[in-house]
């Protein structure tokens, strides 16, 4: 009898640990989520949800593949990039990849806009390799570059797609001094600028 109850404890115990962890597992969120980065865009950093175009004040969501675009005081969603850029070259244009933590960055696009004035990487970024400046990674905190022959052959994408707009951006620069010493520099991510986590949201549904 008391083998039998002996072996039913150490039963429940394992049934009770296999539980445990699927439900630790199961209610666990991965710390880098994965996306595919389009055609145009810069390919070496997995894990980035969101890019930022300055040039065109446009922001790119890898999650839903939409842009992201003021247009008469909203913001506006499309698989494409709109008529109003036709101007804008994608794959050569220069890419801001935002901070992992950041959600929905348009909604505090006043940092954005201050750190990340259009064109002002022409003065910001000065080296040897500036001709071959590609973006900046605000997790590595500094700009990019293309490797090898990286840019011809996402050229040769671009060409063999006539969907694809190829020329350059016409709009003039932003003033490159724009809030001084925070052009260039990486936007802080305040807690209000993450992403809520459903206990968040339902307790601020609850509380109006």
């Amino acid at each position: 009898m008391k083998l039998i109850t002996n072996t039913c404890l150490a039963t429940l115990l394992i049934v009770a640990s296999v539980t445990f962890t699927r439900c630790t597992v199961s209610s666990g969120v991965s710390a880098t989520a994965s996306y595919s980065n389009p055609a145009w865009g810069p390919s070496e950093y997995s894990g980035v949800r969101y890019y930022y175009l300055p040039d065109i004040e446009t922001y790119y969501d890898l999650s839903s593949r939409d842009f992201v675009y003021m247009n008469n005081g909203q913001w506006n969603y499309s698989g494409s990039l709109p008529a109003m850029y036709s101007n804008y070259d994608l794959y050569n244009g220069f890419v801001v990849t935002l901070n992992y933590n950041v959600y929905q960055p348009w909604m505090h696009q006043q940092y954005y806009a201050a750190h990340y004035p259009r064109y002002y990487y022409r003065n910001t970024y000065r080296n040897a390799a500036a001709n071959n400046l590609r973006g900046f990674n605000e997790n590595d905190r500094k700009p990019f570059y293309w490797k090898g022959d990286e840019r011809t052959r996402r050229n040769d994408v671009r060409d063999n797609n006539v969907n694809d707009r190829r020329n350059e951006v016409t709009r003039p620069p932003q003033n490159p001094n724009y809030r001084g010493r925070e052009v260039g520099r990486p936007v802080k991510v305040q807690p209000g600028m993450r992403e809520k986590k459903q206990g968040e949201k339902e307790r601020k549904g609850r509380n109006g």
